[in-house]
């Protein structure tokens, strides 16, 4: 936990926009407001698809009374689920980015959204939810870890609430030199330093990627009673998947 808390309070303090989307164009030296409202844009579009899903899927007119957004750093996808719901809670480990959160959340006068630092356990984290959700996040989280959250954020989900969790699953475009190379820059203490000081890249933390056992995250749906299950694919550099579920009592076919 503290390595990945370093890495995160790196970016939120230094690069937070970077940090949620890794394309050049949001570093901190390239920020403009076209870029801020592409930023912000582009979550209100993704949270638009993703409430599609759980109307046609789950629930008609989807008003959630308490959501949570699990990794939420600046707010991108935070805030427009708080617009949608009774109340929200943003939770992440990054100090700087939950302050940037909080100030985007002012200056887009949304009130009714609450910024909690976060642990493995989140054990800050009190009550229960109509909607969970986490987004390019898991991937982030050794799942030695993420298991362990991914469990916890079932387990704060109302009955008959609905959770929408994305984590990455397979490598099919990486040779396996590539795969063995960034296992090396990850795993190994001073590997990736070693690697910016040799070619001159600027001195910062590699930001970890991991691949999860579905078969793992079907068994803790299942034993959580959430048996209404529907998926989607991703692609964001590795191939990845959102888990829509609700927790709903069925019995087995």
């Amino acid at each position: 936990m503290a390595d990945r808390d370093d890495v995160w309070e790196y970016f939120g303090e230094h690069d937070p926009y970077y940090g949620v989307f890794t394309v050049p164009g949001m570093r901190a030296d390239s920020l403009d407001d076209d870029r801020l409202n592409e930023f912000f844009s582009s979550g209100e579009e993704y949270v638009t698809r993703v409430w599609d899903e759980i109307e046609r899927h789950f629930i008609p007119a989807f008003k959630p009374v308490r959501s949570l957004d699990f990794g939420c750093g600046v707010g991108r996808l935070a805030l427009p689920i708080a617009k949608r719901s009774g109340e929200a809670v943003g939770v992440d480990i990054s100090t700087g980015m939950l302050d940037l959160a909080k100030q985007n959340a002012d200056r887009l006068e949304i009130d009714n959204i609450e910024f909690i630092k976060g642990d493995d356990e989140l054990s800050t984290v009190s009550g229960r939810f109509d909607f969970v959700h986490s987004f390019v996040v898991f991937q982030h989280i050794n799942p030695k870890f993420g298991n362990r959250i991914f469990t916890r954020l079932v387990e704060l989900l109302s009955d008959g609430g609905v959770g929408v969790l994305h984590v990455e699953y397979a490598n099919s475009l990486s040779t396996p030199a590539q795969k063995l190379r960034f296992r090396l820059y990850r795993d190994v203490p001073f590997a990736y330093a070693l690697r910016n000081l040799v070619l001159r890249k600027k001195s910062e933390p590699l930001i970890p990627m991991y691949l999860y056992d579905l078969n793992e995250l079907m068994l803790i749906l299942q034993q959580n009673d959430c048996h209404n299950c529907h998926i989607r694919f991703s692609k964001h550099g590795v191939d990845g998947v959102l888990l829509f579920f609700q927790k709903k009592k069925a019995e087995s076919f």
